[in-house]
């Protein structure tokens, strides 16, 4: 059951008596509203501050008196160029994964831009500098104009540099790391959000448009159902579609500005307790707070935050809330309401724009990578926007741009699979250069193969062949090399002990298509190897171990090709329920598992040079099932490794179960469908999957310094039987109870 925050049940019950203390029912109200113009609900004092508003906002005074009319009218229609302006100011708002300062990971929020390295969301998300020191701010967590993902851009927060918070009104602003990690990406390409404190930006019964994470989810936007049905001297309260995830969001007017901060819903509420969707008093000991039934939200005024700043003298002549405050509605001269370092105008090639039939080249992109693979070659689409001298956004040459998006769904080539067959004879020889200790660095930075420890009477001896001659001391020690990987193989159990490869994500030419030729290797045994017959009509699939994708690097796209194919030998492959292959909706712990070698690429790619190690394998046990006679493994684990900022070695673990989706589906022909969300991913302190496996991990080379050394958890994570209460909030949503990876936010990196 869930477990909620104390700071967020506070802002909840606040906001309730808040609207308690209105002696009006929210819900009619809202319908009330629903039904009415804003020519209506305000009254001539309102509607000539709005009037006033826009006449400075817009260039021309006709153009004023013009998005007047339609606003009081309750006219809804929006020119084309709302959803161009929109995209820019969606970049702004980040996703924020909040973190305790031991690592845990403690739910999402939402949050935005609001001046040079500074960023806005509420109390009850980052509620004090050392939760913010701890937490970061992902950029780009949304899905690109394909629906391909997009990369993710991670910033630290620096509260050490800027750090307030709010209790009453529920803010926080912070400093944000001017760069990325781990890309160096700059968080001044991205641009903020003007907080303008001047009264008049939105009315009673206008629309609102909200930027959010829903459930810690991609980006989102809520652009209907979202009015403006009561204004207070501190809040606003509106209608719309917000979920946990989304406090911090920005809320805006129909000319993209910001209105509120949305931080919280108003619960409905019957003999003082909160009700649920199905219509019961909510308990917090069994509910999610995903049950609660909202009547309305609540944003924190625009106007409230910039007087806050302003008149708390701890705050107000600190030199990044200066520069935020001196930001006033003449600066926005072309009504676009995202601005840039320094306040100037957004970089070129956006300024060029202004002049008629300038050609102006694309917006900073962040660069896009698809989550899986697909026939679809990658495209890029450039969009031209014009910026008129009322500040209108258009797309130029929208005919184009559409045929562009046409083209390259139509231009999808057929599988282009570049011939590059593996030969045994050719490929694995004496001159094959296999895992590489060094492959990260020298001296300190060497990574051992993993040593066997417990079960060295089972190795599977060599013998010679393709034109290897090998001493006794390399027959004993089993070590079979192949292209930028090696493998030791249990010979009772015809599975390896370990696979361990070497990554460099920065030597992927671009290929496509896939042939997959499964080989035996005569250097040992056919006897210690398991053919193709063991999985053939059953759920079980070949399973590599190390990932063919993970390989598919080299000088050329052909030896890309050929270092990819080399991973289908049955010395690498193990069984594997046929869920972890699944290319469509793919099981999420799954996912998480075949993707954590990218994500740590990610995370340091600045100073690795996108190289990492990867070491792989099952866990056997003496009480492994037996299906066709062979024993199969129901537990597998990853060792990664990796260089940090500081120059050290960090290295992670992880391990990944399919006992109990065996158990229950099967693995005949007659095996149930597996369903999602069955798996799970867990990080687990290297230690312990050294005791489960018999193997013994170290560094430095001669030194054999132990790999636990490099390992965040330094095997202080209880066992895997132990599961440890998550905490949940409500719109900063968290993870269940369960220390299962739930995202790759999870993993504990440092």
């Amino acid at each position: 059951m869930a477990i909620g925050t104390p700071n967020l049940h506070q802002a909840v019950e606040k906001a309730r008596a808040r609207a308690a203390g209105l002696d009006v029912d929210l819900g009619a109200l809202a319908d009330c509203v629903r039904q009415s113009r804003p020519a209506a609900l305000n009254d001539e004092a309102d509607k000539r501050e709005r009037r006033a508003f826009l006449g400075n906002l817009y260039s021309e005074d006709r153009l004023a008196k013009k998005a007047y009319e339609r606003i009081i009218e309750g006219n809804e229609l929006q020119g084309a160029n709302y959803l161009a302006r929109g995209a820019l100011v969606a970049r702004t708002v980040l996703r924020i994964v909040i973190r305790d300062p031991a690592g845990r990971l403690l739910g999402y929020g939402s949050g935005f831009l609001i001046g040079d390295d500074v960023l806005i969301t509420n109390n009850h998300v980052l509620p004090d500098s050392g939760t913010a020191g701890s937490s970061q701010a992902e950029a780009f967590y949304e899905y690109g104009l394909l629906g391909e993902d997009l990369t993710v851009e991670r910033f630290a927060l620096e509260p050490q540099r800027l750090f307030y918070t709010s209790t009453d009104l529920d803010f926080t602003i912070v400093a944000v790391a001017p760069s990325a990690i781990g890309s160096g990406a700059e968080l001044a390409d991205i641009g903020w959000l003007p907080l303008i404190g001047t009264p008049g930006k939105a009315m009673e019964g206008e629309w609102l448009t909200i930027v959010q994470h829903p459930l810690g989810e991609r980006k989102q936007l809520c652009v209907r159902e979202n009015q403006l049905i009561k204004r207070d001297t501190d809040v606003l309260w509106y209608s719309t579609d917000t979920l946990a995830g989304s406090s911090g969001s920005s809320v805006h007017n129909n000319d993209w500005l910001v209105v509120a901060l949305h931080h919280m819903g108003v619960p409905e509420t019957k003999n003082g307790k909160w009700q649920t969707i199905e219509g019961r008093d909510y308990d917090p000991a069994r509910d999610d707070e995903t049950k609660i039934k909202w009547i309305a939200n609540e944003g924190i005024r625009v106007s409230r935050i910039v007087e806050t700043l302003r008149t708390d003298n701890a705050i107000a002549a600190h030199p990044m809330v200066v520069r935020l405050l001196d930001v006033g509605i003449a600066d926005i001269g072309t009504r676009l309401p995202v601005m840039f370092r320094d306040g100037k105008a957004p970089p070129a090639p956006l300024p060029d724009m202004r002049r008629p039939g300038a050609q102006a080249g694309p917006l900073p992109q962040p660069s896009s990578t698809a989550s899986t693979e697909t026939d679809m070659a990658r495209r890029t689409i450039t969009l031209t926007l014009a910026i008129d001298d009322d500040g209108s956004v258009s797309i130029q040459n929208q005919g184009a741009a559409e045929a562009s998006l046409m083209e390259a769904a139509a231009a999808a080539p057929k599988k282009d699979v570049i011939d590059a067959p593996v030969d045994p004879a050719k490929h694995w020889t004496p001159k094959t250069k296999g895992y590489d200790p060094a492959f990260l660095g020298e001296g300190k930075l060497v990574v051992n193969l993993p040593e066997v420890v417990e079960a060295k009477q089972d190795i599977a001896p060599l013998k010679d062949a393709y034109g290897h001659v090998f001493t006794p001391a390399q027959r004993a020690a089993g070590v079979l090399d192949y292209i930028n990987y090696s493998v030791v193989m249990n010979a009772k159990r015809r599975f390896a002990f370990f696979s361990a490869a070497n990554v460099n994500g920065g030597m992927r030419p671009r290929v496509s298509g896939r042939t997959d030729n499964w080989l035996f290797d005569d250097r040992i045994s056919t006897d210690h190897q398991l053919g193709g017959s063991y999985y053939k009509n059953d759920s079980f699939d070949r399973g590599h171990l190390t990932r063919r994708e993970d390989l598919e690097w080299g000088e050329t796209p052909e030896d890309a090709v050929r270092s990819a194919n080399n991973t289908c030998t049955w010395t690498n492959c193990t069984p594997q329920h046929s869920i972890f292959n699944q290319d469509k909706d793919p099981d999420p712990a799954v996912q998480l598992w075949q993707g954590l070698e990218r994500y740590i690429l990610e995370q340091t790619a600045a100073y690795n040079k996108f190289n990492i190690q990867t070491i792989t394998g099952p866990i056997f046990g003496a009480g492994d099932p037996v299906f066709r006679d062979i024993a199969y493994p129901l537990e597998f684990w990853k060792v990664v490794v990796a260089v940090d900022s500081a120059g050290e070695l960090f290295a992670t673990g992880y391990i990944l179960s399919q006992k109990d989706v065996i158990a229950q589906f099967g693995l005949g022909e007659a095996a149930q469908a597996v369903p999602f969300g069955a798996y799970a991913t867990y990080q687990r302190p290297i230690s312990l999957i050294e005791s489960a496996t018999g193997l013994k991990f170290t560094s430095g080379g001669a030194q054999k310094v132990p790999l636990t050394q490099a390992d965040p958890l330094g095997g202080k994570r209880p066992a895997r039987a132990i599961r440890r209460p998550r905490v949940r909030t409500q719109e900063a949503f968290g993870a269940p109870q369960d220390d299962a990876l739930q995202s790759f936010d999870d993993i504990v990196l440092r």
